[in-house]
């Protein structure tokens, strides 16, 4: 009888996989193809924040392209918290051979929250010289287009936040494969099907361009400045306050670093388990995007019967066809189109991360550990331990 429920209930979400990997096709044809990137003349200036926390990954090459934007007046600020963080020579040197460019770097250690990167964004938004504030991940390079594309849907009052799709520029070895290959071939499906069916309440935390206004109206950094999802919560704090997230048909790029195996399983657990602390049910039912571990499993329980093994064959290719329309067609990764025959591999390593998700709010960033509360808000173990104490004490 339970074997009979077990397989009962496989075979339903394999089924219920399938679809999911459909409605992610039809939902980036009609994203794709309704969608268009606003081409402005006159805008305003706008300063980029980039937050740092040790030298990243072909990180002077990446910094260099925001020197390079087609755009009038804009000012490019860098910030650490440690004074002999490794970052800061590779920003002396780009303001050394930029000259011509309004680059500072803010370094300051004061602390707002619980969170590194809220943190530095918090210390540098003094030294912002404009309204608009564009926030971007310190292992990102972009386009020339970069700045007007993201600054140009802002002068509608109605969006409170853009942000864009991003991929893998590089992928030096075989962990960062496995990273590269969940980016366009399965996160962003999930954010496009989220798209069609219910919106866009999150950022993309890679990049994001808001205005002070509408920072403020939320309550500034500080809002999110406990949380471990800062970009979820930055955009839905501010889709809970009435206003739109606009999603771009844009991608900008992330170099991933040569990572090990067991680096990059702790990244994205720290992941996952942010996903789960900020939509707990919506983590839940991602069970759903895991088709080709419940295709297996159910073949296994179903011992192996003809239906099962083409419903595996079914599965399998659909999860393929989504990561190539997506993926390869519509965000235009090179290295998902040279590694596409690795997407069950990293399949089976995603359902593995969200299994070990499910249990334990410990987390590692940055070389700091942390313990996730509160619907999504982190604390350091050592605090938390100093917390127990004082609990045990009374």
């Amino acid at each position: 009888m339970f074997i009979g429920i077990i397989q009962f209930l496989l075979a339903g979400l394999t089924l219920c996989s399938v679809l999911y990997y459909l409605l992610c096709i039809l939902s980036a044809h009609r994203f794709f193809s309704r969608s268009s990137i606003p081409c402005e003349n006159s805008l305003p200036p706008a300063t980029i924040m980039i937050p740092l926390c040790g030298s990243d990954f072909k990180a002077y090459e990446n910094y260099t392209s925001f020197c390079r934007q087609d755009y009038s007046t804009y000012q490019i600020l860098f910030g650490v918290q440690d004074p002999e963080d490794s970052s800061i020579p590779v920003i002396r040197k780009l303001i050394s051979d930029f000259p011509e460019r309004d680059i500072e770097l803010v370094i300051d250690s004061a602390v707002t929250g619980q969170n590194p990167k809220v943190n530095n964004l918090q210390n540098m938004l003094s030294r912002a010289k404009y309204d608009v504030l564009v926030l971007v991940d310190s292992d990102i390079r972009v386009k020339p287009d970069y700045l007007a594309t993201l600054v140009s849907p802002l002068k509608d009052e109605h969006v409170g936040l853009v942000t864009a799709f991003y991929r893998a520029g590089e992928a030096p070895s075989f962990a960062a494969k496995l990273e590269a290959l969940g980016i366009t071939g399965e996160f962003a499906p999930s954010v496009l099907a989220a798209q069609l069916t219910e919106g866009i309440s999150f950022a993309l935390g890679a990049t994001m361009a808001l205005t002070k206004s509408k920072l403020q109206s939320i309550g500034g950094f500080k809002a999110i400045a406990d949380y471990l999802a800062d970009d979820f919560m930055l955009g839905n704090l501010l889709w809970q306050a009435g206003f739109e997230i606009r999603l771009l048909p844009y991608v900008v790029e992330t170099f991933l670093p040569p990572a090990g195996i067991k680096n990059m399983i702790r990244h994205q657990v720290r992941w996952s388990r942010g996903i789960r602390a900020c939509r707990p049910l919506g983590h839940l039912g991602s069970i759903i995007t895991h088709g080709t571990s419940l295709a297996i499993l159910n073949a296994l329980f179903h011992t192996g019967s003809p239906l099962s093994l083409f419903l595996l064959i079914l599965t399998v290719s659909a999860r393929l066809a989504m990561a190539w329309f997506v993926g390869i067609h519509k965000l235009g990764d090179k290295i998902l189109a040279q590694n596409i025959s690795l997407i069950p591999l990293r399949d089976l390593l995603s359902f593995v991360v969200w299994c070990t998700s499910l249990f334990g709010k410990g987390v590692e960033w940055r070389g700091r550990l942390f313990r996730i509360v509160d619907d999504g808000k982190i604390i350091p173990t050592d605090g938390l331990s100093a917390i127990h104490r004082r609990k045990h004490s009374k």
